[in-house]
């Protein structure tokens, strides 16, 4: 589906990322452990299983045919041991239903912030409620504990490491699965100037392109 250019994930970091835990490399394609646990889960709730296997809601935004092609994988990889029922829907439903709690399986982009202090909204057990930005309603509290450790301190090192335990948090939490890292890409004629000039009230120069989003009033062209 990434057509061989996206690079697989692990992490919410790319490997390049002072912050990337490079020891976490998901595990899948396993079925030999799949199988007891899908028995067991059947014996236990047969009403959720249908001829052995575990029914299951897969929602993802759409029409899309890439969306489409993530998800006939996905689909084929659980068939053994799970009845899929997908449903497409406009993204703007996908993110109410997302932050509703209403749903099981969905595809999202998330995460992505220079500084991963950005992305502690996501994370957070203050984040839960009737709207929840914290979308799989996952409380931690040693990981909320690490957590507000980052937020404590501006030792860089230290929340380095910090984030790199919240990483394996989230890796044996299972309630998120990286598939792979989005490339943005911002394209111009070649008359464009200043794409990346623009600097703060006090000189400092300012990133130049945060996650497909960059600043645009600077930018001007030659004739």
């Amino acid at each position: 589906a990434g057509a061989g250019i996206l690079r697989e994930a692990d992490t919410m970091f790319t490997p390049e990322s002072p912050w990337d835990n490079t020891s976490i490399k998901q595990q899948g394609d396993t079925p030999d452990k799949a199988a007891p646990l899908v028995d067991a889960y059947c014996a236990d709730v047969p009403d959720n299983c249908t001829n052995g296997r575990i029914n299951i809601d897969f929602e993802y935004s759409g029409p899309s045919v890439s969306q489409d092609q993530v998800a006939d994988i996905l689909t084929a990889g659980w068939g053994d041991y799970f009845n899929v029922n997908r449903k497409v829907v406009l993204q703007d439903d996908l993110i109410t239903d997302t932050a509703l709690g209403a749903y099981q399986i969905i595809t999202w982009r998330q995460f992505g912030a220079p500084d991963p202090a950005a992305d502690r909204v996501w994370l957070a057990c203050d984040s839960i409620g009737l709207i929840s930005l914290n979308w799989p309603r996952y409380c931690d509290q040693a990981r909320e504990k690490l957590l507000n450790e980052s937020r404590a301190t501006t030792d860089l090192a230290k929340r380095i490491e910090i984030w790199k335990q919240i990483q394996q948090n989230m890796h044996d939490a299972y309630t998120y699965i990286f598939f792979t890292h989005t490339m943005w890409l911002q394209a111009f004629v070649a008359s464009t100037r200043n794409q990346c000039g623009v600097k703060s009230p006090d000189g400092v120069e300012l990133r130049c392109e945060t996650s497909g989003a960059m600043f645009n009033h600077g930018i001007w062209f030659d004739k």
